[in-house]
């Protein structure tokens, strides 16, 4: 596989936090910002599996939405140890969380992947070519659809993943992190996407800014999909992204509360084909909730409220970029 590096030369993250503050109020009724030490994400409510979002905090966008549509293209099949090594983490420690497609070659069929894995290695350990010299914590969850088309949302035993991923990595270490609380939607941006609007607004193209983190919907309920198992192949390729998103994927509307993981960017200026925004979420109490997040819902019952702590990513990794 190919894998190409891009320097990041994020602003402090209170510089962040002011630009983001400003976006988030032109789009929530209530929004607040500060840096603080980063709480202990191992912990409930998030109940990650690692505690932290500093230490030599990068980015990784693998494979890409063209290893699905038009056509799966099933030999795109990864380890996320092999991605940490590709993204030059080091083996005695690290931390890796995202979004992307769950390992079919693995459990039988397609589905969402909430990858959520950390390790510790032994003295020994130079690479993560042997994994039985990793203490692993996998909370990696895979959200799949039942045969009668109900979601499930469960940890996943291995380590694999396929098709297209998004990563955050990091030592797992905790330290200074950005800390955002909104509520009550009042404009037509979701969560994430308004961050990443504020952030291209005022840095463009000559300053793309990369993060990732974890949110928790706290209260109110949010729309989700599910891809369903692969279309039979008298039913490929897919005609055109609309009947992908309008016929194909499956959608569904979840109640807080609902763990959040995301990785974005304000820009691509080296064309990297990067997929800006790409957040999954899984049910850390439950086996049901969980899929592609799109967007919290504001009804006049209940308020849709966030709690988020994020970090900049200093380097980003393009690896395996499809040629098309």
């Amino acid at each position: 596989m190919t894998v190409t590096k891009h320097l990041r030369n994020p602003p402090h993250l209170d510089e962040l936090a002011a630009v983001i503050e400003k976006s988030l109020l032109s789009n929530f009724e209530t929004a607040s910002f500060r840096v603080v030490e980063c709480p202990d994400l191992a912990q409930p409510p998030f109940s990650l599996a690692g505690s932290g979002l500093s230490g030599n905090p990068r980015i990784a966008d693998i494979g890409g939405q063209q290893h699905l549509f038009p056509k799966p293209i099933l030999s795109a099949k990864y380890s996320l140890l092999s991605l940490a090594g590709n993204m030059d983490m080091s083996p005695h420690a690290g931390f890796i969380f995202g979004a992307g497609a769950a390992p079919f070659q693995d459990i039988g069929q397609n589905g969402e992947l909430a990858p959520n894995l950390s390790w510790r290695g032994n003295d020994t350990a130079s690479s993560f070519k042997d994994p039985s010299l990793l203490a692993l914590n996998n909370g990696t969850r895979v959200i799949k659809l039942q045969a009668d088309h109900e979601p499930i949302c469960e940890r996943l035993s291995s380590t694999n993943c396929a098709l297209m991923m998004n990563l955050f990595g990091s030592d797992g270490d905790t330290g200074p992190v950005l800390k955002i609380n909104a509520k009550a939607r009042t404009g037509e941006h979701n969560f994430t996407n308004c961050i990443r609007y504020g952030l291209q607004e005022i840095y463009g193209d000559a300053r793309p800014i990369s993060l990732g983190g974890v949110f928790i919907l706290k209260a109110g309920k949010a729309k989700f999909h599910i891809m369903p198992d692969f279309p039979l192949e008298d039913q490929l390729p897919f005609r055109d992204r609309k009947q992908l998103e309008k016929e194909w994927l499956s959608y569904h509307i979840f109640q807080a509360p609902v763990v959040c993981l995301t990785v974005m960017h304000s820009a691509d200026p080296e064309g990297l084909g990067l997929r800006m925004e790409h957040t999954h979420s899984f049910d850390a109490d439950g086996n049901r909730k969980g899929g592609h997040y799109h967007y919290g819902i504001q009804d006049e019952d209940e308020d849709v409220e966030y709690e988020a702590y994020f970090n900049v990513a200093s380097m980003v990794y393009r690896i395996d970029q499809p040629s098309v």
